[in-house]
């Protein structure tokens, strides 16, 4: 007993420590980029996007180098998942989600496509270092699409902006301050990394799960959590298409940035990953783009049901 309250208080503290060591490094990064002249549109589709993807890329890198590469891929297939059915199911249960048509002719399409990409390279139980180099050149490719998507769309400028405004918090005029919470931010993301993954293998070990599940369950819940606040925030706002917006770029960022940076250090064998995984994240892909494209968008109604199929998902998997 005294060995599992242990493993759970690591579990929790890991989780804290990434939750506050990402949203230190996004506001830090962000006030060093607005200072060195960036626009708030490019760091918004840039920093701020990066950012948020700062705790799974921390786990992963972490349990991939410790000799756990079934946490690092699961942890991005369980991440996703949530994005979509838990995030947006509790945005929903907020207020109706509703989106611009770009979202579900351009966003999900993107998202649905890297989640078949990705199920393409798992079917042979590894993701090399020439596949995450590929995955790194999409995410490049991914990002300067947006930076001239942005410029090119006032709304989702403005949208944006009021993101970055948010990150920025009060005007500080000197850098030593930030620049000091950028470096705490990465401490506590490394150490609140180790944390999540020490805790969740300890806690789950008398389960007899697969590493793979425990990245797709305790792992990827703990790594979610700041896109489940920024979303939310943004849903009760009324910028349905910040909170989607948020949820896809996430997810597109873990599978494009998260895996290929991770693989091309070290390649990922997911021997517990498999083509039904890969089919979960499109098939989770695909009823997003449905519910977001149906008139009214993602009701109340809509919300319950996902978030009920997201506790079966961890049902499921865990048992």
């Amino acid at each position: 007993m005294p060995d599992l309250v242990v493993s759970l208080l690591l579990i929790l503290a890991g989780c804290a420590l990434l939750y506050v060591g990402g949203d230190m490094l996004v506001s830090a990064s962000t006030f060093i980029a607005n200072r060195i002249g960036m626009s708030p549109i490019a760091i918004g589709a840039t920093v701020v996007a990066i950012g948020t993807s700062a705790p799974e890329f921390s786990v992963s890198l972490d349990a991939a180098l410790s000799g756990h590469s079934g946490i690092s891929v699961g942890n991005v297939v369980g991440s996703n998942v949530c994005n979509i059915i838990l995030v947006l199911g509790l945005c929903a249960l907020l207020r109706p989600v509703t989106v611009s048509r770009d979202v579900y002719r351009i966003d999900f399409p993107i998202l649905i496509f890297v989640s078949a990409v990705f199920t393409f390279m798992v079917n042979d139980a590894l993701i090399s270092r020439l596949e995450g180099a590929f995955l790194g050149s999409g995410l490049l490719a991914y990002v300067v699409w947006n930076l001239r998507r942005a410029a090119e769309d006032e709304e989702l400028g403005e949208l944006l902006g009021e993101e970055v405004a948010e990150a920025l918090g009060e005007d500080e005029q000197n850098w030593l301050m930030p620049v000091g919470r950028a470096l705490l931010g990465i401490a506590f993301l490394g150490l609140g990394a180790k944390w999540l993954v020490d805790g969740s293998l300890q806690t789950l070990a008398p389960y007899a799960l697969s590493e793979a599940a425990i990245g797709i369950t305790v792992v990827a819940l703990g790594t979610s959590v700041p896109e489940i606040g920024t979303s939310i925030i943004a849903a009760r706002k009324g910028h349905g298409d910040l909170a989607v917006g948020n949820a896809i770029g996430s997810s597109v960022f873990n599978l494009l940035g998260v895996l290929g940076a991770t693989a091309s250090i070290r390649p990922l064998p997911a021997n517990d990953v498999d083509l039904m995984d890969g089919a979960i994240l499109i098939a989770t892909s695909v009823a997003g783009l449905v519910l977001v494209a149906r008139p009214g968008g993602i009701g109340r109604v809509q919300g319950t049901v996902l978030i009920v199929t997201y506790g079966l998902y961890l049902a499921t998997a865990i048992f």
